[in-house]
C-alpha cells in the first residue's frame, strides 16, 4: 500500500501512544488498507532501540509512513528515546516512509496551563509579553537543537514534529516543522485551526490535526463527530489528520479506538481518495495579532502566556476573542489568525489578500 496520489499526499492514520509492540501491530492490521501513517507513540516501544526497529520494519513493510516519539527528559540527557544512531539507520533503512521525529508534547499548552513551579512550563516568569516569547522560543530551541544534533548528521535535516493546542505560532519559531493542532472536547475546531494552519502558512510550515480526547477519561468523540472533524480537516488543507489512541479506563483491543472509529477512518480514506481535492476551503483572510500576544483562545478569559489573567496586558483578551468570533460568523473557514511580527520585530510576509488587524486597520491586497 502506497499513498494514493488522489489524496494529494494527505496523512491520514492514528498515534499510538500506549501499550508494546503488539498493541502497534493490532492497530496497524486493523487500519491497514484506510491509513497510511502510524505514530509510533509507545514509549516502552521507543525507548527500546530493537524492538522499535522491528516495528518499523513490520510498519515498513505494510505500505505504512510512520514519526517516531522521543519524550521529554526533565534531566535533558539522554532524551527518553530510541539511541543516537537510530534515525540515521532510519533514513538507510526505511528512506522517507520515515517522517521524523515527534520531539516532546503540547509544549505550548504546558505554558498556559502548568503551575510555574513545573519544569515543563519554559517560561515561569516574565516582565511583558516580548520577554515570555524570546524566553519560549529561545529555551524550546536550546532543547529542540540538541536532541537533533544527537539524534542526526546533519541536524537540520531531521524533521520535527508535535501536538499542541496553544502557542502555535511560537512552537513554528522555535524550530518544529509540523504542528498538529489538537481537536480536543468541546474546544473551537475552527479557532484550532485558524491558528495552526495561520502559523504555517505564513512561517512556511506544514500542519495537521490530530484528534484527541473528547472525554476526561480519554474516550473519543463518536464515530459520526470523528468523521466531521477529519473532514472538517481535510477541507482546511491539513496534511496530516490522525487520531490519538491512548489507553482508557474502557479500553478495547485497540485502545480508545471501537469499531466506530475505524468505521469513521474507513469511510473518511473512501472520501480523500474519491478524486475530490483537498484544502477545499482555503484562507485568504488574515486577523491579525499584536507581537508576542500569547493569548489560548479558550474563551474571553483564557490566560495570556499562561502568566497573566485575561485583559491585564492592554485589556485585549475580550476584543479579541469577540473580534475572533465576529470574523469566524462572516468568513468561516477562510479566515486565519496570525501575528504582526515573528517576534522581537522581525516582519513576517502576509499570504492573505485581507489583512484585519486588532488595531482596526484594514488592509486590501
Amino acid at each position: 500500500m502506497k499513498t494514493d496520489s488522489k489524496n494529494q499526499g494527505v496523512f491520514i492514520g492514528v498515534d499510538v501512544a500506549y501499550g508494546d509492540e503488539n498493541t502497534i501491530y493490532r492497530i496497524a492490521d486493523a487500519t491497514r488498507g484506510f491509513t497510511n501513517l502510524i505514530i509510533v507513540g509507545s514509549t516502552e516501544v521507543t525507548s527500546n532501540t530493537s524492538k522499535l526497529i522491528e516495528v518499523c520494519d513490520y510498519l515498513y513493510q505494510q505500505g505504512f509512513h510512520f514519526i517516531v516519539y522521543i519524550h521529554y527528559n526533565p534531566q535533558v540527557l539522554p532524551p527518553h528515546g530510541p539511541n543516537a544512531t537510530f534515525f540515521n539507520l532510519a533514513i538507510q533503512r526505511w528512506g522517507n516512509r520515515c517522517l521524523g521525529a515527534y520531539i516532546f508534547d503540547e509544549v505550548g499548552g504546558k505554558q498556559m496551563d502548568y503551575d510555574a513551579s513545573n519544569p515543563d512550563k519554559l517560561v515561569s516568569r516574565a516582565s511583558n509579553g516580548s520577554e515570555a516569547a524570546l524566553h519560549f522560543i529561545i529555551n524550546l530551541d536550546t532543547f529542540l537543537s540538541l536532541y537533533k544534533q544527537i539524534y542526526y548528521s546533519p541536524p537540520s535535516n531531521l524533521k520535527l514534529y508535535t501536538s499542541d493546542y496553544a502557542l502555535y505560532w511560537y512552537d513554528f519559531l522555535s524550530g518544529y516543522n509540523t504542528v498538529l493542532c489538537e481537536f480536543v472536547g468541546d474546544q473551537n475546531r475552527q479557532v484550532t485551526i485558524a491558528l495552526d494552519r495561520g502559523a504555517a502558512k505564513t512561517l512556511g510550515k506544514s500542519w495537521g490535526t490530530i484528534i484527541t480526547y473528547q472525554y476526561a477519561d480519554g474516550r473519543l468523540e463518536d464515530g459520526t463527530q470523528l468523521y466531521d472533524d477529519m473532514v472538517l480537516a481535510w477541507q482546511s488543507g491539513a496534511r496530516y489528520i490522525v487520531v490519538f489512541s491512548g489507553n482508557t479506563t474502557s479500553s478495547g483491543p485497540y485502545g480508545a479506538l471501537k469499531q466506530e472509529h475505524l468505521d469513521a477512518l474507513k469511510k473518511f480514506w473512501d472520501r480523500a481518495n474519491g478524486g475530490k481535492r483537498y484544502d477545499e476551503f482555503p484562507a485568504d483572510v488574515a486577523y491579525v495579532l499584536p507581537s508576542d500576544f500569547g493569548y489560548g483562545f479558550r474563551g474571553p478569559s483564557d490566560r495570556i502566556w499562561g502568566l497573566w489573567p485575561a485583559d491585564s496586558l492592554d485589556s485585549l483578551s475580550t476584543k479579541v476573542w469577540t473580534d475572533t468570533s465576529i470574523l469566524l460568523t462572516k468568513y468561516g473557514g477562510k479566515l486565519d489568525i496570525i501575528y504582526e511580527e515573528k517576534t522581537k520585530n522581525v516582519p513576517v510576509d502576509y499570504p492573505y489578500s485581507t489583512l484585519i488587524f486588532w488595531n482596526g486597520t484594514i488592509i486590501q491586497r
